[in-house]
Protein backbone atom coordinates (compact mmCIF):
# COMPACT_ATOMS: atom_id res chain seq x y z
CA UNK A 1 0.00 0.00 0.00
CA UNK A 2 2.70 2.57 1.06
CA UNK A 3 4.45 1.74 -1.95
CA UNK A 4 1.62 2.20 -3.99
CA UNK A 5 1.11 5.59 -2.18
CA UNK A 6 4.45 6.09 -3.06
CA UNK A 7 4.23 5.65 -7.06
CA UNK A 8 1.01 7.88 -7.32
CA UNK A 9 2.79 10.60 -5.44
CA UNK A 10 5.43 10.28 -8.07
CA UNK A 11 3.35 10.34 -11.00
CA UNK A 12 1.38 13.54 -9.88
CA UNK A 13 4.78 15.27 -9.48
CA UNK A 14 5.91 14.21 -12.71
CA UNK A 15 2.40 15.28 -14.62
CA UNK A 16 2.88 18.75 -12.46
CA UNK A 17 6.55 19.27 -14.00
CA UNK A 18 5.30 18.20 -17.53
CA UNK A 19 2.58 20.42 -17.39
CA UNK A 20 4.35 23.63 -16.15
CA UNK A 21 6.78 22.85 -18.84
CA UNK A 22 4.01 22.57 -21.28
CA UNK A 23 3.21 26.56 -20.77
CA UNK A 24 6.12 27.28 -22.40
CA UNK A 25 5.18 25.88 -25.68
CA UNK A 26 3.98 28.98 -27.19
CA UNK A 27 7.75 30.48 -26.79
CA UNK A 28 8.55 27.34 -29.01
CA UNK A 29 5.41 28.47 -31.69
CA UNK A 30 5.21 30.41 -34.75
CA UNK A 31 2.46 32.40 -35.82
CA UNK A 32 3.88 32.56 -39.43
CA UNK A 33 3.48 28.82 -39.57
CA UNK A 34 0.34 27.06 -40.67
CA UNK A 35 -1.40 25.04 -38.26
CA UNK A 36 -1.33 21.62 -39.61
CA UNK A 37 2.68 22.24 -40.45
CA UNK A 38 3.31 22.98 -36.21
CA UNK A 39 1.47 19.53 -35.86
CA UNK A 40 2.73 17.45 -38.48
CA UNK A 41 6.88 19.08 -37.19
CA UNK A 42 5.27 18.12 -33.68
CA UNK A 43 4.14 14.84 -33.82
CA UNK A 44 6.96 13.22 -36.81
CA UNK A 45 10.26 14.64 -34.19
CA UNK A 46 8.70 13.60 -31.43
CA UNK A 47 7.95 10.06 -33.22
CA UNK A 48 10.92 10.03 -34.22
CA UNK A 49 12.74 10.71 -31.04
CA UNK A 50 10.42 7.96 -28.99
CA UNK A 51 11.75 5.36 -32.41
CA UNK A 52 15.00 6.39 -31.13
CA UNK A 53 14.69 5.50 -27.36
CA UNK A 54 12.34 1.94 -27.63
CA UNK A 55 14.75 0.99 -30.01
CA UNK A 56 17.74 1.95 -27.82
CA UNK A 57 15.67 0.22 -24.51
CA UNK A 58 14.80 -2.87 -27.11
CA UNK A 59 10.83 -1.88 -26.82
CA UNK A 60 10.25 -1.00 -30.32
CA UNK A 61 7.48 -3.74 -31.93
CA UNK A 62 4.50 -3.77 -33.47
CA UNK A 63 1.35 -3.89 -30.29
CA UNK A 64 0.08 -7.16 -30.90
CA UNK A 65 -3.46 -5.57 -28.56
CA UNK A 66 -5.53 -2.48 -28.81
CA UNK A 67 -3.84 -1.57 -32.17
CA UNK A 68 -7.39 0.04 -33.78
CA UNK A 69 -7.33 1.96 -30.32
CA UNK A 70 -3.86 3.55 -30.93
CA UNK A 71 -4.05 3.93 -34.33
CA UNK A 72 -7.61 5.61 -33.02
CA UNK A 73 -6.03 8.02 -30.32
CA UNK A 74 -3.23 8.86 -33.04
CA UNK A 75 -6.22 10.34 -35.60
CA UNK A 76 -7.46 12.28 -32.81
CA UNK A 77 -4.39 13.60 -31.41
CA UNK A 78 -3.78 15.36 -34.75
CA UNK A 79 -7.23 16.70 -34.82
CA UNK A 80 -6.65 17.73 -31.89
CA UNK A 81 -3.65 19.78 -31.94
CA UNK A 82 -4.81 21.32 -35.69
CA UNK A 83 -7.97 22.49 -34.26
CA UNK A 84 -6.24 24.06 -31.02
CA UNK A 85 -3.31 26.02 -33.09
CA UNK A 86 -6.12 27.11 -34.94
CA UNK A 87 -8.59 28.41 -32.56
CA UNK A 88 -5.69 30.72 -31.06
CA UNK A 89 -4.96 31.92 -34.61
CA UNK A 90 -8.75 32.79 -35.03
CA UNK A 91 -9.51 34.24 -31.47
CA UNK A 92 -7.53 34.84 -28.50
CA UNK A 93 -5.16 32.40 -26.28
CA UNK A 94 -7.29 33.34 -23.66
CA UNK A 95 -10.38 32.00 -24.95
CA UNK A 96 -9.12 29.29 -26.64
CA UNK A 97 -7.44 28.33 -23.31
CA UNK A 98 -10.55 28.61 -21.59
CA UNK A 99 -12.46 26.69 -24.17
CA UNK A 100 -9.83 24.15 -24.14
CA UNK A 101 -9.69 23.30 -20.67
CA UNK A 102 -13.82 22.17 -20.20
CA UNK A 103 -11.79 18.76 -22.02
CA UNK A 104 -10.52 17.95 -19.24
CA UNK A 105 -13.74 18.08 -17.09
CA UNK A 106 -15.21 16.28 -19.78
CA UNK A 107 -12.73 13.37 -19.55
CA UNK A 108 -13.26 13.38 -15.70
CA UNK A 109 -17.29 13.08 -15.48
CA UNK A 110 -16.93 10.31 -18.46
CA UNK A 111 -14.36 8.25 -16.95
CA UNK A 112 -16.59 7.08 -14.33
CA UNK A 113 -19.42 5.40 -16.94
CA UNK A 114 -16.37 4.83 -19.58
CA UNK A 115 -13.81 3.60 -17.66
CA UNK A 116 -15.37 2.65 -13.99
CA UNK A 117 -13.79 5.19 -12.35
CA UNK A 118 -14.88 5.95 -9.43
CA UNK A 119 -13.66 9.66 -7.81
CA UNK A 120 -13.64 10.94 -4.46
CA UNK A 121 -15.43 14.93 -3.80
CA UNK A 122 -11.79 16.02 -3.18
CA UNK A 123 -11.14 15.64 -6.70
CA UNK A 124 -14.00 17.42 -8.06
CA UNK A 125 -13.49 19.99 -5.73
CA UNK A 126 -9.15 20.22 -6.67
CA UNK A 127 -11.31 20.14 -10.23
CA UNK A 128 -13.28 22.90 -9.72
CA UNK A 129 -11.11 25.24 -7.83
CA UNK A 130 -8.33 24.78 -10.95
CA UNK A 131 -10.81 25.40 -13.64
CA UNK A 132 -11.67 28.45 -12.02
CA UNK A 133 -8.21 29.13 -11.58
CA UNK A 134 -7.61 29.06 -14.98
CA UNK A 135 -10.48 31.14 -15.97
CA UNK A 136 -8.70 34.25 -13.68
CA UNK A 137 -5.38 33.49 -15.40
CA UNK A 138 -6.60 33.79 -18.91
CA UNK A 139 -9.50 36.61 -17.78
CA UNK A 140 -11.51 35.62 -21.63
CA UNK A 141 -13.57 38.55 -20.77
CA UNK A 142 -10.90 40.55 -21.25
CA UNK A 143 -10.47 40.00 -25.03
CA UNK A 144 -13.27 41.81 -26.97
CA UNK A 145 -14.95 40.16 -29.39
CA UNK A 146 -14.97 36.59 -30.57
CA UNK A 147 -14.88 35.19 -33.45
CA UNK A 148 -17.35 32.49 -33.83
CA UNK A 149 -15.47 29.77 -35.61
CA UNK A 150 -12.32 30.32 -33.55
CA UNK A 151 -14.85 29.65 -30.56
CA UNK A 152 -15.94 26.48 -32.51
CA UNK A 153 -12.78 25.20 -33.08
CA UNK A 154 -11.81 25.81 -29.45
CA UNK A 155 -14.87 23.75 -28.42
CA UNK A 156 -13.96 21.05 -31.06
CA UNK A 157 -10.23 20.55 -29.62
CA UNK A 158 -11.68 20.56 -26.47
CA UNK A 159 -14.02 17.90 -27.09
CA UNK A 160 -11.04 16.06 -29.08
CA UNK A 161 -8.92 16.28 -25.96
CA UNK A 162 -11.81 14.46 -23.99
CA UNK A 163 -11.53 11.92 -26.47
CA UNK A 164 -7.68 11.42 -26.47
CA UNK A 165 -7.48 11.17 -22.46
CA UNK A 166 -10.67 8.07 -22.60
CA UNK A 167 -9.46 6.44 -26.04
CA UNK A 168 -6.19 6.36 -24.85
CA UNK A 169 -5.82 5.19 -21.20
CA UNK A 170 -6.94 2.05 -21.41
CA UNK A 171 -4.11 1.45 -24.25
CA UNK A 172 -1.45 3.02 -21.72
CA UNK A 173 -2.71 0.84 -19.51
CA UNK A 174 -1.93 -2.53 -21.68
CA UNK A 175 0.60 -1.38 -23.68
CA UNK A 176 2.44 0.83 -21.16
CA UNK A 177 3.64 4.87 -21.86
CA UNK A 178 6.04 4.65 -24.07
CA UNK A 179 4.45 1.99 -26.54
CA UNK A 180 1.37 4.24 -26.23
CA UNK A 181 3.42 7.65 -27.26
CA UNK A 182 5.19 6.15 -29.96
CA UNK A 183 2.18 4.53 -31.75
CA UNK A 184 0.04 7.42 -31.59
CA UNK A 185 2.88 9.98 -32.84
CA UNK A 186 4.08 7.30 -35.68
CA UNK A 187 -0.03 7.13 -36.46
CA UNK A 188 -0.20 11.48 -36.60
CA UNK A 189 3.01 11.73 -38.84
CA UNK A 190 2.13 9.97 -41.01
CA UNK A 191 -1.06 11.49 -41.50
CA UNK A 192 0.04 15.04 -41.47
CA UNK A 193 3.70 13.78 -44.10
CA UNK A 194 2.76 16.46 -46.77
CA UNK A 195 2.45 19.35 -44.28
CA UNK A 196 5.46 18.15 -42.11
CA UNK A 197 7.69 18.41 -45.54
CA UNK A 198 5.63 21.46 -46.40
CA UNK A 199 6.77 23.23 -42.73
CA UNK A 200 10.61 22.01 -43.29
CA UNK A 201 10.95 23.08 -46.87
CA UNK A 202 9.12 26.93 -46.51
CA UNK A 203 10.19 27.27 -42.68
CA UNK A 204 13.55 25.47 -42.50
CA UNK A 205 14.90 28.83 -40.33
CA UNK A 206 12.76 27.34 -37.55
CA UNK A 207 14.04 24.38 -37.19
CA UNK A 208 15.58 24.32 -33.63
CA UNK A 209 11.64 25.32 -32.41
CA UNK A 210 10.28 22.50 -34.78
CA UNK A 211 12.83 20.20 -32.97
CA UNK A 212 12.60 21.22 -29.55
CA UNK A 213 8.71 21.51 -29.82
CA UNK A 214 8.51 17.84 -31.14
CA UNK A 215 11.71 15.51 -29.54
CA UNK A 216 11.01 17.67 -26.10
CA UNK A 217 7.33 18.79 -25.76
CA UNK A 218 5.62 15.98 -27.63
CA UNK A 219 8.19 12.97 -27.68
CA UNK A 220 9.06 12.94 -23.93
CA UNK A 221 6.09 14.53 -23.01
CA UNK A 222 4.00 12.01 -24.44
CA UNK A 223 5.94 8.92 -22.80
CA UNK A 224 5.74 11.17 -19.68
CA UNK A 225 1.67 12.14 -19.68
CA UNK A 226 1.33 8.32 -20.47
CA UNK A 227 3.37 6.52 -18.15
CA UNK A 228 1.06 9.01 -15.25
CA UNK A 229 -1.97 7.96 -16.87
CA UNK A 230 -1.37 4.23 -16.07
CA UNK A 231 -1.30 5.11 -12.00
CA UNK A 232 -3.40 7.59 -11.35
CA UNK A 233 -7.47 7.91 -12.14
CA UNK A 234 -8.46 10.34 -14.96
CA UNK A 235 -9.97 13.48 -12.44
CA UNK A 236 -6.75 13.26 -11.26
CA UNK A 237 -4.68 13.85 -14.28
CA UNK A 238 -7.23 16.94 -15.67
CA UNK A 239 -6.40 18.69 -11.78
CA UNK A 240 -3.03 18.47 -12.36
CA UNK A 241 -3.00 19.70 -16.25
CA UNK A 242 -4.32 23.00 -15.11
CA UNK A 243 -0.58 24.01 -14.33
CA UNK A 244 -0.36 24.51 -18.31
CA UNK A 245 -1.87 27.57 -18.51
CA UNK A 246 -0.76 28.86 -14.89
CA UNK A 247 2.58 28.45 -15.39
CA UNK A 248 2.02 30.35 -18.84
CA UNK A 249 1.44 33.46 -16.75
CA UNK A 250 4.88 32.57 -14.88
CA UNK A 251 6.93 32.00 -18.09
CA UNK A 252 5.90 35.52 -19.68
CA UNK A 253 6.17 37.07 -16.27
CA UNK A 254 10.07 35.63 -16.39
CA UNK A 255 10.98 35.49 -20.08
CA UNK A 256 8.83 38.19 -21.61
CA UNK A 257 8.93 40.12 -19.04
CA UNK A 258 5.03 40.61 -18.83
CA UNK A 259 3.56 41.52 -15.65
CA UNK A 260 0.10 39.24 -14.82
CA UNK A 261 -2.21 41.53 -12.35
CA UNK A 262 -3.55 40.15 -9.09
CA UNK A 263 -6.38 38.13 -10.42
CA UNK A 264 -4.34 35.97 -12.68
CA UNK A 265 -1.86 35.70 -9.45
CA UNK A 266 -5.01 34.42 -7.48
CA UNK A 267 -6.18 32.47 -10.64
CA UNK A 268 -2.66 30.75 -10.37
CA UNK A 269 -2.47 30.04 -6.27
CA UNK A 270 -6.16 28.24 -6.91
CA UNK A 271 -5.01 25.96 -9.39
CA UNK A 272 -1.67 25.16 -7.40
CA UNK A 273 -3.90 24.45 -4.60
CA UNK A 274 -5.90 22.00 -6.59
CA UNK A 275 -3.02 20.15 -7.72
CA UNK A 276 -1.91 20.33 -4.24
CA UNK A 277 -5.34 18.53 -3.51
CA UNK A 278 -4.63 16.10 -6.49
CA UNK A 279 -1.59 14.76 -5.23
CA UNK A 280 -2.47 14.24 -1.29
CA UNK A 281 -5.74 12.10 -2.69
CA UNK A 282 -3.79 8.89 -2.12
CA UNK A 283 -4.60 5.80 0.18
CA UNK A 284 -7.74 3.83 0.30
CA UNK A 285 -9.23 7.12 -1.51
CA UNK A 286 -6.84 7.12 -4.37
CA UNK A 287 -7.15 3.08 -4.63
CA UNK A 288 -10.95 3.60 -4.94
CA UNK A 289 -10.73 6.11 -7.37
CA UNK A 290 -8.31 3.81 -9.07
CA UNK A 291 -10.55 1.26 -10.36
CA UNK A 292 -11.21 0.81 -13.71
CA UNK A 293 -13.00 -1.53 -16.16
CA UNK A 294 -11.37 -2.14 -19.45
CA UNK A 295 -13.77 -0.10 -22.29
Amino acid sequence: MESEQRRQFLAIGALAILAVAWGAIPLFVRNDVPSIQLVGVRVTFGAVALVGAAAAVGRLAVPQVRRWRLILSGVLLALHWITFFESIKLTTVAVALAMLYLGPIGAAILAGPLLGESVDRRLWAALGSAMFGTLLVVQPWESGGVDATGLAMAALSAALLTAVMLVGKPVASDLGGLTMATGELIVASVLLAPATYQALSQHGEHIVNFLILGAVFTGLAGFVFWEVMRHIPVAAVSVVMYLEPASAVIWAAVLLGETPNATAWLGVALVIAGGMVAATATGKDQEAIGAQAAL
